[in-house]
C-alpha cells in the first residue's frame, strides 16, 4: 500500500505546484477584470439583447445604430443569470473559466480510465490537458475572449466523454450545440460525431442517431441566427467583422481581408514554428541574461507550451483517428484564415479548438502506459508554462509570488 501511495507522490507534487502557480498567476493579472458577460447576463435579466450604455467594457464590443453588443456566443451569459440576479453585475465572470477548468480536469481524467489508463496516468494525462497546454492561461486570465474558449473547451470534452462512455446521442448533441453557442467555431466538432455514426453504422440505428445528435445543433444555430438577426438584421452576421477594438486600433492584419487564405502562414508559423525569444544582456554581442527567454505576446508552437505532443510521431491507428484528424482540420480552417493571430497569448489559444481531438490521437501513443520520458516532458512543460504565461506583459510572477499572496 505504502509503495502505491508513493507512485503518487510525483503528479500530486506537479498538481500542487500548477495550482499554487495559478492562483499566484491569476493575482497577477489582476489589471484585466473584464466583465462582458456579467453586463450581458444583467441585459437578458432585463429583456435586452444589448448592453446598457451606462456600464460599457473598454472594448470587445459591436456599435450597430447607436446600440452596442457582444459578437461573443452568448452561453456564459446565460449561465451567469441566475448569479447576476442575485449578486449583481459585477458577478465575477471569470468563475466559470475557473469551474470550466476543474470540470476538463475530471473529465479527463474519467475519459483517460475509459481509454484504459491506468489511474495514475490518467492523474498525469489530466495534469497535462489543464495545466501544460494553453488552456491553462486561458482559463487563468480574464480577458472574455479567453472565457469562451474555456468553457468551449469544457463542453466539447463532456461531449467527448459521453461518447466514450454512455453514447446518448442527443447529450451529445446538447453538448456541441452549447459549445458553438459559446464559440461559433465549435459546431465543427459535429464532423467528428457524425463520422463516428457512419464509422459504427453497422451497430447503431443510423437514421436515429444523426437525429437525436443534429436536433440540438440545428435548434441552437436556428436560435443563434434569429440572436444575429434581432441584434443586426442578418442571421449570419455574429457582429466579428464590426469590434470595435479592431477598427478604432486598427491592427492592419484585417486590411488582408478578417477572414482571408493570405493568413494562413503566419497562423501554422504560430501554431508550429515560433519559438521562444532570447533575454539578451545589455552592451555586449549576444550574451544570456536571467531568465534567459521571453515569450512573443503573438504566440508560440505548440511543442513549446505542450512538448508532450512530441509523442504524437508515435501515435497508433484507432478506429477514431480518421474522424479526429478530419474534425482537426474542419476545426482548425477557421482559426488559419482568420487575420487575429491571437495577440496577448501564451502559445496558440486557437488550438483549444481542436486540443481535445488532438489529445485523442496522443492517447494511442501509450498503449503500454505513459513512458518515464513522458512524464517528464509533462513535468517540464508545465514548469515552463507557468513560469513564462504572464511574460507576454512583461512579469514573471513566480519569482515574487510572496507579494501576491498578501
Amino acid at each position: 500500500m505504502g509503495k502505491i501511495n508513493l507512485s503518487y507522490l510525483a503528479p500530486l507534487t506537479v498538481f500542487i505546484f500548477a495550482v499554487f502557480s495559478g492562483f499566484i498567476i491569476h493575482q497577477a493579472t489582476w489589471f484585466n477584470v473584464d466583465k462582458h458577460f456579467s453586463l450581458l447576463a444583467e441585459s437578458f435579466l432585463h429583456n435586452d439583447l444589448f448592453l446598457s450604455p451606462n456600464n460599457l467594457p473598454n472594448g470587445d464590443f459591436v456599435d450597430f445604430f447607436g446600440k452596442q453588443y457582444l459578437f461573443f456566443g452568448p452561453i456564459p451569459s446565460i449561465l451567469l443569470m441566475p448569479f447576476v440576479f442575485i449578486w449583481g453585475k459585477n458577478f465575477p465572470q471569470i468563475t466559470l473559466s475557473i469551474t470550466s477548468l476543474v470540470i476538463v480536469y475530471l473529465s479527463i481524467f474519467l475519459l483517460c480510465r475509459k481509454l484504459q489508463f491506468t489511474k495514475i496516468d490518467a492523474f498525469w494525462l489530466a495534469n497535462f490537458f489543464v495545466f501544460g497546454t494553453v488552456l491553462y492561461f486561458v482559463g487563468l486570465v480574464n480577458i472574455s475572449a479567453y472565457v469562451v474558449q474555456t468553457i468551449g473547451t469544457a463542453f466539447v470534452v463532456l461531449a467527448l466523454l459521453e461518447y466514450f462512455t454512455k453514447r446518448r446521442w442527443f447529450v451529445i448533441g446538447l453538448l456541441i450545440a452549447a459549445a458553438g453557442a459559446t464559440r461559433i467555431t465549435l459546431f465543427g466538432m459535429t464532423v467528428f460525431f457524425l463520422f463516428e455514426i457512419i464509422r459504427l453504422r453497422q451497430k447503431l440505428h443510423l437514421g436515429r442517431s444523426f437525429i437525436f445528435l443534429l436536433i440540438p445543433i440545428f435548434f441552437s444555430v436556428s436560435m443563434l441566427g434569429l440572436y444575429n438577426f434581432r441584434r443586426f438584421h442578418s442571421v449570419s452576421d455574429t457582429g466579428y467583422t464590426r469590434n470595435v477594438t479592431v477598427l478604432d486600433k486598427n491592427y492592419l492584419n484585417n486590411q488582408e481581408g478578417f477572414f482571408s487564405l493570405k493568413h494562413i502562414p503566419a497562423n501554422l508559423y504560430v501554431l508550429l514554428l515560433m519559438p521562444p525569444e532570447p533575454v539578451l544582456k545589455d552592451g555586449v554581442q549576444f550574451v544570456l541574461k536571467f531568465p534567459y527567454l521571453k515569450v512573443n505576446h503573438l504566440g508560440m508552437a505548440i511543442l513549446f507550451t505542450s512538448p508532450l505532443f512530441l509523442y504524437l510521431l508515435k501515435a497508433r491507428k484507432a478506429p477514431y483517428t480518421m474522424p479526429a484528424i478530419i474534425g482537426i482540420i474542419v476545426l482548425l480552417i477557421p482559426s488559419l484564415v482568420y487575420f487575429g493571430i491571437g495577440i496577448s497569448q501564451f502559445g496558440y489559444r486557437y488550438s483549444l479548438d481542436f486540443l481535445p481531438l488532438l489529445f485523442l490521437l496522443l492517447a494511442t501513443s501509450f498503449k503500454n502506459g505513459l513512458p518515464v520520458f513522458a512524464k517528464i516532458l509533462i513535468t517540464f512543460g508545465i514548469i515552463f508554462d507557468v513560469f513564462y504565461m504572464s511574460n507576454i506583459w512583461g512579469t514573471y510572477p513566480l519569482l515574487s509570488f510572496f507579494d501576491y499572496l498578501r
